[in-house]
């Protein structure tokens, strides 16, 4: 497991390189997650692949010092100089995300279609919308109620109970967001990582229109016990693109980035 670096602007971004094969594939982790969790990967794929596991701003040992707000064309310009570190500047890559590293891939291969080879999402975040993310980052009161949460947990979890009774939100996401809430330094933690991806949020029309374009091969797995991103929101998305698009919905939960799955995953890559 090789660590590297890379410097952008005043921030230092980490990434892992598992295998040495012809082909690049850029990985995108979920939150909380790490570059790390890829390196299951290279045992079934390093041949054929070189495989880059970046550790996405506020995670890891990537030091994010710019802007709260990740400007995409960041990750962009990270993306191409890897790429010519590893001398595969003519070479097309293929993108591989899981939770929200799955809106992050959408993004960019909205930005840089020409460019990618496949798009590989693992129970991906960006393709249903998501009332709170958009009301926490993308509104002015959103924001607002946001940042006192953050200062002011306990009328958080307040509301988070009541919606919970109510059954506006899931146990488990109840569960999921309470986790962070109550401890000081995540609820931090959650602030930064949940703004700083703020920009990350794909046009899937347009985007569909760069796969029928550049005939852009998606595949996408979901599991069928996912409460945090169900795979009604692929079906959707799978809509006008058929050709290109396909779907695996397996007997899982959300966390479909793991071991278990690394047949199907690797299977997903390949095919």
């Amino acid at each position: 497991m090789q660590s590297h670096y890379i410097t952008q602007n005043n921030s230092t971004i980490h990434y892992r390189k598992f295998g040495d094969g012809p082909k690049l594939l850029f990985c995108f982790h979920g939150y909380g997650r790490e570059a790390d969790t890829f390196s299951f990967l290279e045992r079934r794929l390093g041949n054929l692949y070189t495989i880059v596991a970046i550790d996405i701003p506020f995670h890891g040992q990537t030091e994010w010092n710019d802007e709260l707000i990740v400007k995409p064309k960041y990750l962009q310009q990270t993306l191409l100089q890897i790429r010519s570190s590893l001398k595969k500047e003519n070479l097309k890559f293929s993108l591989l995300g899981f939770s929200m590293g799955g809106r992050i891939a959408l993004y960019l291969t909205q930005l840089m279609a020409d460019q990618v080879e496949r798009l590989v999402l693992l129970a991906p975040d960006g393709l249903n919308f998501n009332f709170w993310r958009w009301l926490g980052s993308d509104t002015w009161l959103g924001n607002k109620i946001l940042h006192y949460t953050i200062h002011h947990p306990s009328c958080a979890l307040w509301i988070l109970k009541k919606a919970e009774d109510w059954k506006v939100i899931h146990r488990s996401m109840a569960n999921y967001v309470r986790f962070y809430i109550e401890d000081e330094e995540y609820r931090f933690i959650l602030y930064h990582r949940y703004i700083s991806m703020r920009k990350f949020k794909p046009t899937l029309s347009k985007l569909k229109q760069f796969i029928r374009q550049f005939r852009i091969p998606v595949k996408m797995m979901f599991g069928s016990f996912d409460r945090v991103i169900p795979y009604q929101g692929g079906e959707r998305f799978k809509e006008g693109i058929e050709e290109f698009a396909s779907m695996k919905v397996v007997e899982a939960g959300h966390n479909l980035l793991s071991e278990v799955q690394v047949g199907k995953i690797a299977q997903l890559i390949n095919e």
